[in-house]
């Protein structure tokens, strides 16, 4: 069997490489420029939005203002659906079995796991990938909440935030892409995939489907495994108040989501190549963005210029194809995190160590749960031949 550090190494250095060769590529073609330029203009308007409503959590909103955005109109559409679709649900889910649950934590931190690890299960491998980890997401901050608010009211309000911060996010964003898609339309004329191409990509796409017996075994096994990191980052948060719990839950499912074409992948790569991306994205954004934080004094001009540096940089090497895609997806949402805060604009670096600090917990508790599960024999179906 691979040796995991080493393999953590390699991807590393890998990620590093593509890394450079995106940042090398500094001029851009015209539709990775336009989908930046997007990004930035939605995040501005989410900020501006959640400052002027005062909502707690303004990150949040600016978060889902650039998570939202896709390169086609029609795929952000459909994630603003999903979004909403899913942190509503997740956030009736939390509001209705949190006060319930949450003052016996013997009993809602396996609750937790088990809500995590069903919504890893559902969201790999189905068409409403996004709606599942934003249901599983929010329901789990909710419930978790609920142990701290010790109230009805309170955890119904706090849920009630969460979904204004992810509406205002989500709709700023859908705003800003139908702008860019019609303005886009009257100059240029759109150019569809041909029928020939479509139909050769679904074949090839056919052909690539691996055995739907191993796309099982490997969902629950992804599941399981997020299921347990849950649990363990819960009952530590709990027992020693660790920070930043709600980007430990991020850490624990959104890596563990992968397309159809890498469930079945030997020794669980892709999900460790994801680990190892999100750590080096997250870790650049929050070494560049911490040191520029006092330079920008809290000014909200020099903040905003800077975080728009920031998504500009991030989405150019997510939109790339060397090799170093989720690297620019993390550094955005990590950039994002340093500079907007909760209320209004602030050269205080804790708020963005806390967040920071919850990413780095969630990816040691998810490393140790796979180290772990190394050395377990692989899952298999019933009547499934052994090797």
């Amino acid at each position: 069997m691979t040796n995991p550090l080493l393999t953590f190494v390699q991807i590393g250095r890998a990620a590093f490489v593509s890394l450079g060769h995106e940042l090398a590529a500094w001029k851009p073609p015209l539709p990775r420029a336009l989908f930046a330029a997007e990004a930035v203009l939605s995040v501005a308007l989410a900020v501006a939005i959640a400052h002027w409503l005062n909502l707690s959590n303004t990150w949040w909103a600016a978060i889902s203002g650039f998570a939202v955005m896709q390169v086609s109109f029609s795929g952000s559409l459909e994630r603003a659906m999903h979004r909403v679709l899913g942190t509503l649900l997740g956030a009736l889910l939390g509001a209705v079995i949190g006060p319930l649950i949450g003052d016996r934590p013997w009993l809602f931190i396996p609750v937790l796991g088990v809500i995590g690890g069903y919504c890893v299960y559902r969201a790999n491998g189905t068409a409403f990938t996004y709606a599942w980890v934003l249901g599983g997401i929010t329901s789990m901050m909710v419930t978790y909440e609920a142990h701290a608010l010790a109230s009805l009211e309170k955890t119904a309000s706090f849920a009630v935030l969460r979904v204004a911060e992810v509406l205002v996010g989500t709709l700023s964003c859908v705003l800003v892409a139908t702008l860019f898609h019609f303005g886009i339309r009257w100059y240029r004329r759109m150019r569809p995939e041909t029928p020939s191409a479509t139909a050769a990509a679904a074949a090839q796409a056919a052909a690539a489907a691996p055995p739907p017996q191993a796309v099982h075994a490997a969902r629950v096994l992804l599941g399981v495994q997020s299921g347990i990191a849950i649990a363990i980052i819960a009952s530590l948060t709990y027992a020693l108040k660790l920070p930043g719990f709600q980007q430990a839950l991020v850490t624990a499912v959104a890596v563990m989501v992968l397309p159809v074409a890498s469930l079945v992948v030997p020794d669980q790569r892709p999900v460790v190549q994801k680990m190892v991306q999100r750590l080096i994205g997250c870790l650049l954004a929050g070494a560049i963005g911490i040191a520029l934080l006092p330079l920008m004094n809290g000014q909200m001009l020099l903040c905003m210029a800077a975080l728009s540096c920031g998504i500009w940089l991030g989405c150019h090497v997510q939109t790339g194809s060397a090799g170093a895609s989720y690297v620019g997806r993390q550094f955005t949402i990590a950039f994002i995190m340093v500079f907007v805060q909760d209320h209004q604009w602030s050269a205080d670096p804790m708020p963005a160590l806390l967040r920071l600090a919850g990413i780095l917990i969630g990816i040691v508790a998810l490393g140790a749960v796979l180290l772990t599960s190394a050395n377990l024999p692989p899952l298999r179906m019933p009547g499934e031949a052994s090797p």
